[in-house]
């Protein structure tokens, strides 16, 4: 599937659709779970739908899977926007632990997913300035720990913005 489709075929996804991505992020095929991502990523753009499967994409982080992490944090990230509940704020502490998960790609991706977290809500700003604020990266290599450096920085430099 070519990218450039996929925000016009993610504008086509019905409720069953998405039901139906949501069971493809679980499969061993890399392609396939790949492109469920990205149009189940570009269908929490527009619509609710993905944010129907949160206790999916919730029980990710237990995953012993490091991929399947990063699927339930990023979603999870883009989901906050149609969040009326407030379900973000019962896993916040767990998806800030995925901040300083074991493989720096997926700490990487929790703490850049926190840009759409920032974006659709104040309501955990404290708590993620706090969290970014006291990452222990020295488990990490020297390189990597300055790019998730600056992403904390990223995303600290949002929220000071937003309360200027």
């Amino acid at each position: 599937m070519p990218k450039t489709a996929i925000p016009q075929i993610a504008k086509t996804l019905s409720k069953q659709d998405v039901t139906f991505l949501v069971d493809t992020l679980a499969e061993k095929d890399d392609a396939l779970r790949y492109n469920a991502f990205l149009l189940l990523q570009a269908n929490s753009k527009l619509t609710p739908d993905v944010h129907a499967h949160w206790g999916t994409l919730e029980s990710k982080l237990e995953s012993s899977n490091s991929y399947q992490r990063s699927l339930g944090l990023m979603l999870m990230a883009e989901n906050v926007r149609w969040d009326r509940e407030e379900k973000f704020g019962r896993i916040l502490n767990r998806y800030l632990e995925c901040c300083m998960d074991e493989k720096f790609i997926t700490a990487r991706q929790a703490i850049q997913g926190l840009t759409n977290v920032v974006a659709a809500t104040n309501s955990y700003d404290s708590k993620i300035q706090q969290a970014l604020t006291t990452l222990a990266l020295d488990k990490y290599k020297p390189n990597q720990q300055n790019l998730l450096k600056k992403d904390a920085a990223n995303i600290l430099k949002l929220i000071e913005k937003k309360h200027r």
